[in-house]
């Protein structure tokens, strides 16, 4: 895969530390990781959650299909996502993904999500509020559990869907948006909870 990534940066996460700092440590915490699976993210999880998956929902080929497919590719890209035991999830990380989603594939994404979350599940998402992003999803390692490192892939940029905060509810629902976060680097948090 080479180069791309030299652009790396760390920032705080407001809505990460609300959604660390409110886990009630007497239940068992169980992670869903839309993202790839990244080691300093991997330690991190393992110091504070009983179930961890790392589903690494959008792949690179994974990007140019669900753009230019006659026939939506995104039914079988959720199979990874499909139940591996009967504990449903209760932190879903979603990252920036629901920008490189099209047409309905977020509002889908999102029952998909609901259909393996606990009542009361947590979702964080992350919209870019710029009007260009990089072409593929930015790798997120935690460097504390409101820290986050950005890495960037740095090949060509395209352009941010800068979605109003009243669609990207519209996307999550089932989950209701309980915070969103503008930050200066502009990015756009989310919090949403299944009820």
């Amino acid at each position: 895969m080479g180069g791309g990534r030299e652009g790396s940066v760390t920032h705080d996460s407001p809505a990460l530390a609300e959604i660390f700092d409110g886990l009630d440590h007497d239940r068992p915490i169980r992670i869903l990781d839309l993202g790839p699976a990244l080691q300093p993210n991997l330690e991190f999880y393992s110091a504070i959650a009983s179930k961890v998956r790392i589903a690494h929902l959008l792949r690179n080929d994974d990007l140019e299909e669900l753009r230019n497919a006659e026939s939506d590719p995104f039914v079988s890209i959720l199979n990874r996502l499909s139940p591996t035991d009967d504990q449903p999830f209760n932190l879903i990380l979603v990252w920036d993904l629901l920008n490189y989603l099209v047409r309905e594939q977020p509002k889908i994404l999102a029952h998909h999500l609901a259909a393996i979350a606990e009542r009361g599940a947590r979702i964080h998402a992350m919209i870019f509020t710029t009007q260009t992003m990089s072409s593929r999803p930015t790798r997120y390692e935690f460097t504390a559990p409101g820290r986050l490192l950005y890495r960037p892939d740095t090949r060509p940029q395209s352009t941010a869907p800068d979605p109003p905060a009243a669609q990207v509810e519209r996307w999550l629902d089932p989950f209701r948006i309980t915070r969103s976060v503008l930050l200066r680097h502009g990015v756009r948090e989310f919090i949403g909870v299944l009820d």
